[in-house]
């Protein structure tokens, strides 16, 4: 170590000088380094302004960490960048105007080979002109006014660019929203597999069918990424797989067989059986049946009891004529004393109602797991669309004539409509509406069909027979022979009269001098030929490509 005053006292200096040397670097380069983060953040946030990329929250989240990440970089970096002592001392004497006199004295103390008294003399000089150096006026801690400038404008932008209301956050919150969805659907599905797990009323290989589609459309949807398409064909064809399992006939049997538990439940001998089937239970009446002995009964037990189940057979006959000839069939050995026939006979009913009651558990299964695969259809279908909520659907008709009709709605929104009509005919028609609307309108006619329809939208005029500015409004008279919507019904074939020249059914005499003109108002076609349209795009009869342009066509054409 060396003990001249001088030389300890340059080093002294030295040490001060490179430390303000490493702290005025660390602070010029930390605000560089923030300057650098939150350019990187303001090219994120441009980014997500083209696509939809990331939500405000994290954007700005991810913002503020590039810019400390780029602080604490870059005045980590900075200070302890490594200063070798010669070479911070050539600077401070190019710096302060030393004239090589501090790197000049440093040399001096590693080479021996010099007078002692020249050394000395040099040392002396190098600590007088450091004691003349101010380094405060060389070192300053000053932010350049080009960093200031470009850190103001930097932050001023990357502000901007977050803050600002960005029309990419609405497409991704939709995107998030229907994710999201598709995840809860999954959820639900999987609820669904344990509940049919649970069923005590089918069998390991029925539970095996009915989850398999479910199953499938469950792992489908947890792989992520899937669009709202691809996410309503996996449940498309999951449905159409449980709609396969429906068996109405079996389900129509069951009701029949659990009406008959009425009468059955006043007979002591079958009184276990009737209440089973009241109960709902088939597999526990057809115990009870199979279990029944007639060579244990008296004769006027056997009497009654073949009354009983005849009469059971006539109210089966039209739902289940196969347990009905097999009640009968016990009834008429009853009747003839042999108890044996009886009994096998009872035994046959029993078995077939067993497996009535499968088939219809089975179909009651596969029913509510579509409805739930229907449910979850309709979640995702809501969140693309960014529809919430349901609402009440009200409705006013009037209407003269005879006919039968059938029908199955599921609605959300408002609506009012009010018609009348006059006619004869069947119909059956299944339909799913969103949406507000008020029409009225009038029609008569013939006829037989069947129609679905879907309905999506918002109306806050009047979709049939009005303007939407409640004046009046000249509609384009189109041909309309038929409407879509009315195909798909029962063939029905008219028996032959035999004769050639006779008058064809549904023709009559006409007047060639007045054809007449078969118009129909625009307004009053263009909601069912939309509707039908709606139907096939919801159905997957539309392909996916092609979906936005039949909508856009409906659209513009929309009176």
């Amino acid at each position: 170590m060396n003990t001249n005053a001088d030389f300890r006292e340059l080093e002294d200096r030295l040490a001060g000088w490179t430390l303000r040397w490493q702290l005025r670097d660390a602070f010029l380069w930390s605000v560089r380094g923030l300057s650098a983060g939150l350019a990187v953040g303001l090219g994120l946030a441009l980014v997500a302004r083209l696509r939809p990329l990331l939500p405000v929250l994290t954007l700005t989240a991810f913002t503020l960490s590039f810019a400390l990440l780029g602080f604490g970089m870059a005045l980590a970096l900075a200070y302890f960048w490594p200063r070798p002592r010669l070479a911070a001392a050539r600077r401070f004497d190019k710096l302060f105007g030393l004239a090589e006199r501090t790197s000049m004295a440093l040399e001096l103390a590693t080479q021996p080979a010099h007078p002692a008294w020249v050394v000395r003399e040099q040392w002396a000089d190098a600590a007088a002109a450091a004691r003349r150096a101010q380094p405060q006026l060389h070192l300053p801690f000053r932010l350049p006014r080009v960093d200031l400038l470009l850190l103001t404008i930097i932050t001023l932008l990357t502000t901007l660019a977050i803050a600002l209301p960005n029309p990419q956050q609405a497409i991704l919150a939709k995107q998030q929203a229907v994710q999201q969805a598709i995840q809860q659907q999954a959820e639900q599905l999987k609820a669904a597999v344990e509940a049919i797990e649970k069923d005590p009323g089918l069998t390991e290989d029925q539970k095996n069918e009915l989850k398999q589609p479910l199953q499938d459309a469950q792992q489908k949807l947890q792989e992520g990424n899937l669009t709202p398409e691809q996410a309503v064909e996996v449940l498309s064809r999951a449905q159409g797989e449980l709609q396969k399992l429906t068996d109405p006939q079996a389900e129509a049997r069951a009701q029949a067989l659990q009406q008959a538990g009425e009468g059955l439940s006043g007979n002591p001998t079958t009184q276990a059986v009737g209440e089973a089937l009241q109960n709902g239970d088939l597999q526990g009446a057809a115990n009870a049946l199979g279990n029944i002995d007639p060579s244990t009964l008296t004769e006027a037990e056997r009497q009654a009891l073949a009354n009983q189940l005849e009469q059971t057979a006539q109210a089966l006959q039209n739902s289940d004529p196969q347990t009905a000839q097999q009640l009968q069939a016990a009834a008429n050995a009853l009747r003839q004393g042999n108890t044996a026939q009886a009994q096998a006979a009872l035994q046959q009913a029993a078995q077939g109602m067993a497996q009535t009651g499968q088939a219809a558990a089975q179909s009651q299964a596969a029913g509510q797991a579509a409805g739930q695969v229907s449910t979850a259809q309709r979640a995702i279908g809501q969140a693309a669309s960014g529809q919430q909520g349901q609402g009440q659907g009200q409705g006013q008709g009037q209407g003269q004539g005879q006919g039968q009709g059938q029908g199955q709605g599921q609605g959300q929104g408002q609506g009012q409509g009010q018609g009348q009509g006059q006619g004869q005919g069947q119909g059956q028609g299944q339909g799913q509406g969103q949406g507000q609307g008020q029409g009225n309108g009038a029609g008569q006619g013939e006829g037989n069909g069947q129609g679905q329809g879907n309905e999506t939208g918002g109306n806050n005029g009047s979709t049939n027979g009005g303007a939407s500015d409640g004046g009046e409004r000249t509609y384009e008279q189109i041909y309309s022979p038929y409407r879509i919507g009315g195909s798909g019904g029962p063939d029905v074939n008219l028996p032959e009269s035999g004769d050639p020249n006779g008058e064809v059914v549904g023709e009559g005499p006409t007047n060639p001098q007045n054809p007449g003109n078969v118009t129909v108002p625009y307004n009053q076609v263009y909601s069912d030929y939309a509707n039908t349209a709606r139907s096939a795009i919801e159905n997957g009869q539309v392909p996916y490509d092609m979906r936005d342009l039949v909508r856009d066509y409906f659209s513009s054409l929309e009176p």
